[in-house]
C-alpha cells in the first residue's frame, strides 16, 4: 500500500515502481479528473496494460461495503472531489472470500465481518491509494457522512510491475 497526494508525487515518485508513477503522471497530464465517467485506455492492445476508470458514486456505511482485492491488476485510487474512507489490511490466510470472481473480473470480495485488523485512511481530494494485490481494500465508505465522490482508479497490470 502507497498512500500519497499531488502535493508530495514529485518528492516520492523515485521510490515507486515506474508503472505506479506513469499511472499518476496520465491523471496529472491527461486531466482524466475532468473526463466524463468510463474507461479510457492508457497503455497495451486496448489498454490491457493500463487503463483507468472514471468514476463517480455515494459513499456508504463501512458495513455495507465488501473488502475486495485483486490477483492481475493492481490499483491506484485517486479522489478527485469528495471525501472517502478507505480502509485495508494485509491478505493472510485467515481472510475468507465470500464471492470468487477472480477468473472473469479480477476481483474477490472477503467477509465483511472478521478479525482482522483494518487500517482506515481518509482521503480528500488529490490523494491517493495504491492497492497492490496483497492489499485487501474496502474502498468508498463513508467519513461522517454519505458524499458523492469523482474517482480515477487507474488498473495496472502485474507485467508492468513484475508481480
Amino acid at each position: 500500500m502507497i498512500i500519497s497526494d499531488v502535493l508530495h508525487f514529485e518528492q516520492e515518485r523515485h521510490l515507486w515502481p515506474a508503472a505506479v508513477a506513469r499511472g499518476i503522471d496520465y491523471i496529472l497530464n491527461r486531466n482524466l479528473g475532468e473526463l466524463e465517467v468510463g474507461r479510457y485506455d492508457l497503455e497495451g492492445d486496448n489498454g490491457h496494460l493500463m487503463y483507468a476508470n472514471v468514476q463517480e458514486s455515494v459513499t456508504r456505511p463501512r458495513e455495507e461495503q465488501m473488502p475486495e482485492s485483486h490477483v492481475v491488476y493492481t490499483d491506484i485510487q485517486f479522489l478527485v472531489s469528495g471525501e472517502e474512507r478507505l480502509c485495508f489490511y494485509k491478505l493472510t490466510d485467515e481472510a475468507i472470500i465470500v464471492d470468487n470472481k477472480f477468473e472473469t473480473h479480477d476481483i474477490a470480495f472477503y467477509e465483511s465481518e472478521h478479525s482482522l485488523p483494518e487500517t482506515d485512511i481518509l482521503l480528500k481530494p488529490g490523494m491517493f491509494a495504491v492497492c497492490f494485490p496483497s492489499d485487501i481494500h474496502r474502498p468508498n465508505c463513508l467519513i461522517t457522512e454519505s458524499t458523492t465522490n469523482k474517482k480515477i482508479v487507474i488498473k495496472i497490470h502485474k507485467d508492468l510491475l513484475h508481480l
